[in-house]
């Protein structure tokens, strides 16, 4: 336009600044913005709304801000749409306290906020784990006459499930429907969720049964949620059953999927059902990381399976998967119940070149080794080498010490 003559009016701009906002160029938005001003062409609400939206996009929720304060100083009053990019902005950016103050901004200044306004606060509270300050938010809506939608609603079942309100969410979730909002994927996940975190399986399980029944198709982040639960149930049949179904409805199972069962495995004390899953991922083309393997390890510890617990440590090593202290503890600690000492003095010796920094388990369960192939001698070795390491002896350390010295003489 320049190039031929053509003066860009506050029109052009102002599609240029919004084509800026829909590819998520905010810089490029805020540049159109000072060439405006530059060539005396005033920005008007559009041209702000479009530039302020871009940086929402962007997550630049300081810009954002002093965009708003510049329209207010240059005469250009703020309607809803320059409010709502703003919170949502400052949703995004985690300033849950700049998005109220938003929305009580707005009223002051006579904009009414719309279920658009208070759905991004809503959300920007579940981002900055506010779940009060969401419930909150939520009955103001309804006493201003403003009616939540399902982002509403899904920002604050989410908001109880990350405060671990499991309760809550649920109570949210039946809210939903006696206001004709039909939970979607979104919502039960975030209630499925909530109930993993507060040790709920059953709850979760129904609710999963329950978005069958209603047509909501479950997807991996379901279905993930539903196994942790059982895994921390202590559900291990049920965690395999879902990972089953997971299969049959042609969902695939991801690592999250099979840490969790694998873990639930763990915790059931069913060493060859968790070395099973450990193979069925590798034959999945599901590769295995540290959580996977420690899960395993620990389950061969529990079994009682010291020479496979030796087994996986070494294959994470082969799979480029570094052993952290917790898979070392479980295999020291597995040595320790197979009494085989010299093999847990190994593993000590091995965290040590590996820069596996040992701490109070690893060292009580070798000392514990220790006292079971009666080498006392090592045990108060261990016992001084804690001193050296700055690891702080406690009660079991002790009385393992003062017993070996008792077998020893």
């Amino acid at each position: 336009m320049r190039r031929r003559g053509v003066e860009p009016s506050v029109i052009s701009y102002n599609a240029a600044v919004s084509a800026c906002e829909k590819g998520q160029q905010w810089e490029r938005a805020l540049e159109l913005l000072a060439e405006m001003r530059r060539r005396d062409v005033e920005p008007n609400v559009i041209s702000y709304n479009a530039a302020v939206s871009a940086c929402e996009k962007g997550q630049q929720w300081e810009r954002a801000l002093e965009l708003l304060a510049e329209m207010r100083q240059r005469g250009v009053e703020p309607d809803v749409i320059s409010y709502n990019a703003a919170v949502s902005a400052c949703g995004k950016g985690q300033q849950w306290e700049r998005a109220l103050e938003l929305l009580a901004e707005m009223r002051q200044r006579g904009v009414q906020p719309n279920v658009i306004s208070y759905s991004a606060a809503v959300s920007a509270c579940e981002k900055g784990k506010r779940w009060e300050r969401a419930l909150e938010l939520l009955a103001e809506m309804r006493r201003h006459g403003v009616e939540p939608n399902i982002i509403s609603f899904n920002a604050a079942v989410s908001a109880c499930e990350k405060g671990q309100q499991w309760e809550r969410a649920l109570e949210l979730l039946a809210e939903m429907r006696r206001r004709g909002v039909e939970p979607d994927v979104i919502s039960y996940n975030a209630a499925v969720s909530a109930c993993e975190k507060g040790q709920q399986w059953e709850r979760a399980l129904e609710l999963l049964a329950e978005m069958r029944r209603r047509g909501v198709e479950p997807d991996s982040f379901s279905f993930n949620a539903a196994v942790s639960a059982c895994e921390k149930g202590q559900q291990w049949e049920r965690a395999l059953e879902l990972l089953a179904e997971m299969q049959r409805r042609g969902v695939e199972p991801d690592v999250i999927s099979y840490n969790a069962a694998v873990s639930a495995c763990e915790k059931g004390q069913q060493w060859k059902r968790a070395l099973e899953l450990l193979a069925e991922m590798r034959r999945r083309g599901v590769k295995p990381d540290v959580f996977s393997f420690n899960a395993a390890v620990s389950a061969c510890e529990k079994g009682q399976q010291w020479e496979r617990a030796l087994e996986l440590l070494a294959e994470m090593q082969q799979r480029g998967v570094e052993p952290d202290v917790i898979s070392y503890n479980a295999a020291v600690s597995a040595c320790e119940k197979g009494q085989q000492w010299e093999r847990a003095l190994e593993l000590l010796a091995e965290m040590r070149r590996r820069g596996v920094e040992p701490d109070l388990f690893s060292f009580n369960a070798t000392i514990s080794a220790c006292e079971k192939g009666q080498q006392w001698e090592r045990a108060l070795e261990l016992l001084a080498e804690m001193r050296r390491r700055g690891v702080e002896p406690n009660v079991i350390t002790f009385r393992a010490a003062v017993q070996y010295i008792h077998s020893g003489f």
